[in-house]
């Protein structure tokens, strides 16, 4: 009788013990609630894509979609911020008291009003003076003409003809050489001079003159 009385005491203990643990990690762990809505317009109730949705005080969020539509993993009691250009911000917190573990939410949003100052605008007396500031004045006559100069195609391949070899180009010119060794290792690499097909092309220009003195 003792033994079983015993028994009886170790068992109730361990059941005490093991509800307060699971009380306590249950006030610990908040419950995770799937919250999911759509996004509309508060006068004509059109979606809202690209709304930007995050919790407060809080690094997590996500957008709506080009219907409107959102969801995400939120928890009880966190407030959703709903934010997008041209509206108004909208908190909306997350109840408390919610017994299933989804949560479906419609979010309207109204438009917000931007105000800009006043902008006072004010012609020129006469033409001549409107060209005087905004063709003469702001583009001068000398370094219109010098950038002319300094654009046309003749002189733009004169200054490709002579420029030298930035490093980038200098690298694949190193590099291309030095594949052009290693394919012809071991042998004689060929000779131009030995090519038909290079003595053809230099009869074809020597007909046509392109090796005549300008």
């Amino acid at each position: 009788m003792r033994y079983q009385l015993f028994i009886f005491f170790i068992l109730l203990i361990w059941n005490i013990t093991a509800n307060a643990q699971q009380t306590a990690v249950a006030k610990q762990t908040p419950e995770l609630i799937q919250l999911s809505g759509l996004v509309l317009t508060v006068d004509s109730l059109r979606a809202l894509p690209l709304v930007s949705i995050r919790i407060k005080n809080s690094g997590k969020g996500t957008y709506s979609d080009e219907e409107g539509f959102f969801s995400f993993v939120v928890k009880k009691t966190d407030t959703i911020v709903f934010s997008s250009v041209g509206f108004k911000e909208v908190e909306f917190i997350v109840p408390s008291n919610l017994r299933s573990v989804k949560y479906s939410i419609i979010q309207p949003m109204s438009e917000d009003t931007v105000y800009l100052n006043t902008a006072v605008i004010r012609s020129y007396p006469t033409p001549d003076e409107f060209d005087y500031y905004f063709v003469k004045a702001t583009i001068p006559d000398a370094y219109y003409d010098a950038s002319t100069r300094n654009l046309r195609k003749k002189t733009l391949e004169t200054l490709s003809m002579n420029m030298s070899m930035d490093g980038s180009e200098a690298q694949r010119y190193a590099a291309q050489q030095q594949a052009y060794r290693y394919y012809y290792n071991g042998q004689l690499p060929p000779q131009r001079i030995f090519d038909p097909f290079a003595w053809g092309q230099f009869f074809k220009s020597w007909q046509k003159g392109d090796y005549k003195r300008k």
